[in-house]
């Protein structure tokens, strides 16, 4: 009886076992049926579009095998349209002689349209191009950098000046001649471009170089390279005015009657010394020149020269050239305005050959009145805060200005008597 009910516990026991295996069994189907209806989804689909593949191969006519090659791009029929670009959007590879030309072409054509005769400044800006190129090299705008400029300034130092007018260097190329003179001996050299000259060279050449490097990426800045004055280079002339001592026996002799029947040197000092005026404004003065503006009697540099009945307008080194220059009363006493309205000269110079006391004028101008006046009446400097002729105060100042006792003007003043 006890062993029968061990054995009924037995039995139950691995039925529970096996019933549990079983229901794993049934899990693990139940898992694998979810996996095969995915798996009979694919498949059954794939059968579909392969059978649609099938058919419309069947449906096409039959097609020659041929060996696959690329596909060429689609090419449009209408052109792309070219990018517009100016000739003179010059890169860094550009030539300096190139680019450098453009800008110097341009200048002429917006100053000197009509192509007339070079102004000085504009022989100068050529001059100057022509020497930095056979100097430092025509090379490609990228190449030059700012100690060039140092380069060009200690090679002019060892120029010949006025080197156009010696034969000994005639038809020879800038490298040349410095090299021809360095070898004379030291009492046969020439003598070299000033300070001044230098300078000029190379504010000429930065000037070009700026308006070349403001159109291309890139350059570097030569403007900003501050230059060491090589010292072969010769001094600056101070220009000094002539002594009252020397001027005295000029204007004793000017006033002889020897030479009283020639205009250009009895008159001549004495319109240097208390103008001012340059040796071009002096040796253009017309008798129509000198008019009447607001109560005073000057001499008017702002009109047209009258030559044939025709009017010229001359070329100006500066806008201040283009002014009024007064009068003095001495000039008005020694008789030279009363001979300068009254000339029969063809057109009415009232010169024809000249000497200048431009300096003296300035010096006593500087003096007396100041050194702004000087320089305003000179025709120099002050442009942008001054009126472009000198207004009738200042008109007033220089004609009431004491010439002093220095200068002796009493012979002048007796002859024209």
């Amino acid at each position: 009886m006890r062993e029968h009910r061990a054995s009924s516990i037995q039995r139950r026991n691995n039925l529970k076992g096996i019933r549990a295996s079983l229901e794993r069994v049934g899990a693990a189907l139940a898992q694998d049926k979810v996996a095969w209806q995915a798996e009979r989804g694919t498949y059954e689909s794939v059968v579909r579009v392969l059978g649609s593949i099938e058919r419309s191969a069947a449906a096409a006519p039959a097609a020659v095998a041929v060996p696959a090659t690329p596909i060429a791009p689609a090419i449009s029929s209408e052109p792309e349209p070219e990018i517009e670009v100016d000739a003179r959007a010059f890169k860094p590879s550009t030539l300096l002689s190139i680019a450098g030309r453009a800008t110097l072409d341009a200048r002429k054509a917006a100053l000197n349209s009509d192509h007339k005769d070079a102004s000085r400044y504009e022989e100068r800006l050529e001059t100057a191009f022509s020497a930095f190129l056979e100097v430092v090299g025509d090379k490609a705008l990228s190449y030059y950098l700012p100690i060039h400029m140092q380069d060009f300034a200690t090679f002019l130092s060892r120029v010949p000046r006025n080197r156009s007018k010696i034969a000994l260097f005639k038809w020879l190329t800038l490298k040349q001649t410095v090299d021809l003179n360095g070898k004379l001996p030291l009492d046969q050299r020439k003598p070299c471009l000033s300070e001044t000259t230098v300078a000029s060279y190379l504010s000429e050449v930065k000037n070009i170089w700026s308006q070349v490097s403001a159109g291309v990426m890139g350059l570097r800045d030569m403007g900003a390279y501050r230059v060491s004055m090589p010292k072969d280079a010769a001094a600056s002339i101070d220009r000094q005015p002539l002594a009252a001592p020397s001027l005295n026996i000029w204007l004793r002799d000017a006033a002889t009657p020897r030479l009283m029947n020639k205009p250009h040197k009895a008159w001549l000092p004495l319109a240097g010394l208390l103008t001012g005026m340059r040796l071009a404004e002096l040796v253009y003065l017309q008798r129509t020149d000198i008019v009447d503006v607001e109560g005073n009697e000057v001499i008017d540099l702002t009109r047209p020269l009258s030559v044939g009945g025709k009017e010229i307008d001359l070329p100006v080194k500066t806008k201040t050239l283009k002014r009024y220059v007064a009068i003095h009363p001495l000039l008005h006493d020694t008789g030279f305005i009363e001979y300068a309205k009254s000339v029969t000269s063809p057109d009415g110079f009232v010169f024809g050959h000249f000497h200048s006391l431009r300096h003296s004028a300035k010096d006593w101008f500087r003096e007396h009145a100041g050194e702004r006046l000087a320089d305003r009446s000179g025709g120099r400097g002050f442009l942008r805060v001054q009126r472009k002729t000198t207004v009738r105060s200042r008109r007033r100042m220089i004609i009431l200005l004491d010439c002093g006792n220095a200068i002796e003007l009493l012979p002048k003043i007796v002859f024209g008597e």
